[in-house]
């Protein structure tokens, strides 16, 4: 438990310093490099000697290590290590060699990588033990980096857990380039690039950037988005026209106006059309009633036939005389009774001018 509570601590401690170190990413054309390190080790070994009397606590040692990159982020290496172990309640020491393997994973743009590994202690006695840890590399030359690791070994022949510390130095054969992170410099006025100067390419007085709607006219008034300002307005056409005496045919001179009616039906197709027929106060009522509808349909059929408006967009009525614009009795005001009228409007989004 002793052990397992340092080797937390430690590991603990070596993150927190490894958050804190400058990343450097050295490419190296070489695969190979030779290290030396010292390590401090903690044991958990009772009674290893032959008599089963001994029990080995702590020791520092040193040893030496050769690497082989494979890539980028596996590395193979052989170790040998050679340690003086204090003799509990015993002011002796006791010598002990490792030897063993380890496989290396170096996690991307970082200085800190994984460690797994086969190891054999001799001691008083010889055993095999497996290994876990966590390393980091710094370099502080082109081929020389110092690293530190902690490492959990774990017997299998015999039931301990123990834990090292190792600090060392490795030297890379070869060439290598080493790309450190720096702190940016304080950049000068003379680094400072000129800003571009923003475009407005419709010429509509919002930049490029913040305009949402490319190409539109300079003529209409837009709004921040760069888009064009609309208004409601009400568009309408008004249709006179006037017969003679007890006749219902359309004469030609009104085709025209006529016409300007079908235009804005067909302009605004969801529009339609009421024709109102009148008659002057001559004659008989009934008969003038008669007569201002056939006038209504009479234009209603100009505009059917001529101009192809659909028979469902139109409809007519009737007034007879009992709507007149001038009761006055003579010629003059009876002309202008006989008559047939429309008043067609619609509203219409229409874009507003600057």
């Amino acid at each position: 438990m002793k052990l397992n509570a340092v080797a937390c601590g430690i590991s603990l401690g070596l993150l927190s310093l490894t958050s804190q170190v400058e990343a450097v990413q050295t490419e190296v054309s070489e695969k190979v490099y030779l290290g030396v390190f010292g390590e401090h080790y903690w044991a958990d070994w009772n009674n290893v000697d032959p008599s089963n009397t001994l029990d080995l606590g702590e020791s520092f040692g040193g040893g030496v290590e050769l690497g082989y990159n494979f890539s980028d982020y596996w590395t193979a290496r052989l170790e040998y290590t050679l340690h003086h172990f204090n003799i509990e309640n015993n002011n002796d020491h006791s010598k002990a060699e490792r030897f063993g393997i380890d496989a290396l994973y170096h996690f991307d743009d970082s200085p800190i990588y994984a460690i797994a590994g086969l190891k054999r202690m001799d001691a008083y006695q010889s055993f095999n033990m497996v290994n876990l840890g966590l390393g980091m590399r710094h370099f502080i030359a082109d081929k020389i980096a110092l690293s530190g690791e902690i490492n959990l070994y774990e017997g299998l022949n015999e039931n301990h857990t123990d834990v090292g510390i190792k600090l060392g130095i490795n030297y890379f054969f070869g060439e290598t380039s080493s790309a450190v992170k720096k702190e940016v410099e304080p950049t000068t006025v003379s680094q400072v690039e000129t800003p571009a100067e923003p475009v407005d390419s419709d010429k509509d007085g919002v930049y490029d950037v913040a305009d949402n709607c490319a190409n539109s006219e300079v003529a209409y008034a837009v709004d921040l988005k760069g888009c064009t300002v609309y208004e409601e307005k009400e568009v309408s056409v008004r249709l006179l026209v006037n017969f003679n005496n007890d006749k219902s045919d359309v004469n030609s001179q009104y085709l025209s106006d006529i016409k300007k009616v079908a235009d804005f039906l067909s302009t605004y197709n969801k529009s339609t059309v009421k024709l109102e027929g009148h008659t002057s106060s001559q004659g008989n009522a009934d008969y003038n009633q008669k007569l201002s509808n056939q006038r209504a349909k009479a234009v209603g059929k100009v505009l059917a036939s001529q101009y192809k408006i659909d028979d469902s967009r139109i409809s007519t009525i009737g007034y007879g005389e009992t709507r007149l614009i001038n009761k006055a009795d003579t010629n003059e005001a009876h002309a202008q009774n006989r008559r047939v009228v429309a008043n067609i409007s619609t509203v219409q989004r229409v874009p507003v001018k600057r």
